[in-house]
């Protein structure tokens, strides 16, 4: 089918009703087709929910895939709800074999590609020396055919101890947030290491840290209190105040043991609008002392929902496990709540199990109330 034979609004049609991976591959046909895809740009973006580069820093490789929130939900392990249909690219460090490359230009910038039955998807390559160049090219040309409402993430999800002097590779995109997974150990559990290698990254979007060592603190005014989510996992030992100083939106604390000064502490720091003025979301797991629960909501002052009445549910969309599609914070149904003195905003809170739960609503006292059933 020879598309440009076609009328203009023959061919508009068409090209609102492909795939997001062929309208990719149409773009590189010729300029005017790509400026025909820019101009349904809103309508075939609609169902994407976010572009994300997972780069592996072994070998150089990277993977892009596009999470369409229209496909069937398949109910997968949040550890792989990804699957090779939401591939659309890879991008890999070019061999010696060169044969089998296809140079096409991309947002000016002419790069080898591969196509081949075996894989619906391109294959981009790059020398060491132009890689940024063609990361930035390649993400040009997402922003030119998905455009910049789309959420874009770079990712990097199994951060080890790095060779000594490691410079991360950390592209500059516009419109990309940083996330990442890393296991506190070895190198990173000497503080200055794990500042330094914050300081040289773009403000994170979601941290996943695995604690497996003792650390000293960090300093109030580290770059790893700017990400909007952290998960801080430690099973084995006692941490530093990974969030006293957090300036984010999402909490989660799996495994650390909480005192409950330190717990009523965090939740005084936000009523007083000291600390914690992002704050969306909180979990926090291992409280120890949790037979004094009705001590600790006295001390926080949380006021109660009459028993006989239904209060709202607090959900939002999880910021930090990033590899599932539709993954939201857990549903939390309180008749506590506590209020902010600077701006009467309203916090509903939760003691159960051995856990502590903070939902904030972008609600005043009174407008919380009249949620109330």
């Amino acid at each position: 089918m020879i598309l440009s034979k076609y009328p203009f609004l023959v061919q508009k049609e068409i090209i609102d009703n492909m795939n997001h991976l062929d309208l990719l591959l149409l773009s590189f046909v010729s300029k005017n087709m790509k400026k025909l895809i820019m101009s349904s740009q809103k309508k075939t973006s609609k169902s994407i929910r976010s572009i994300e580069y997972q780069y592996d820093r072994k070998d150089g490789t990277c993977v892009v895939y596009l999470i369409d929130e229209s496909k069937p939900i398949v109910k997968y392990h949040r550890r792989s709800a990804r699957t090779d249909d939401d591939l659309i690219m890879r991008i890999v460090k070019r061999g010696e074999d060169k044969t089998d490359n296809v140079q096409l230009n991309v947002s000016g910038k002419m790069i080898g590609f591969r196509f081949s039955d075996d894989y619906k998807y391109p294959i981009a390559s790059y020398v060491e020396c132009d890689k940024e160049s063609v990361f930035q090219s390649i993400h040009n040309l997402f922003l030119d055919v998905f455009g910049d409402a789309v959420e874009y993430n770079w990712e990097e999800p199994d951060w080890k101890d790095p060779p000594e002097f490691f410079v991360p590779f950390i592209p500059k995109l516009k419109n990309v947030s940083f996330c990442i997974g890393m296991y506190l150990d070895g190198h990173f559990s000497e503080v200055r290491n794990f500042e330094n290698f914050f300081s040289s990254c773009p403000a994170a979007k979601t941290i996943i840290l695995n604690v497996n060592k003792k650390m000293k603190p960090l300093s109030p005014e580290s770059k790893f209190f700017d990400a909007e989510s952290v998960y801080i996992e430690s099973h084995r030992i006692n941490t530093p105040d990974f969030v006293r100083h957090f300036r984010g939106k999402q909490i989660i604390l799996d495994g650390i043991r909480y005192r409950k000064s330190k717990l009523i502490d965090i939740v005084n720091r936000w009523k007083s609008g000291d600390a914690f003025q992002n704050l969306e979301y909180a979990h926090i797991c291992g409280c120890s002392e949790m037979k004094f629960q009705h001590l600790v909501l006295n001390e926080i002052g949380a006021k109660f929902i009459d028993a006989n009445r239904q209060p709202p549910m607090h959900t939002i969309r999880s910021l930090i496990d990033w590899y599932d599609r539709n993954y939201t914070t857990s549903p939390l149904i309180s008749y506590r709540y506590i209020v902010r003195e600077t701006d009467n905003r309203v916090a509903s809170v939760f003691m159960m199990g051995g856990a502590f739960f903070i939902g904030v609503w972008d609600k005043t006292e009174e407008e919380f109330l009249r949620m109330v059933e």
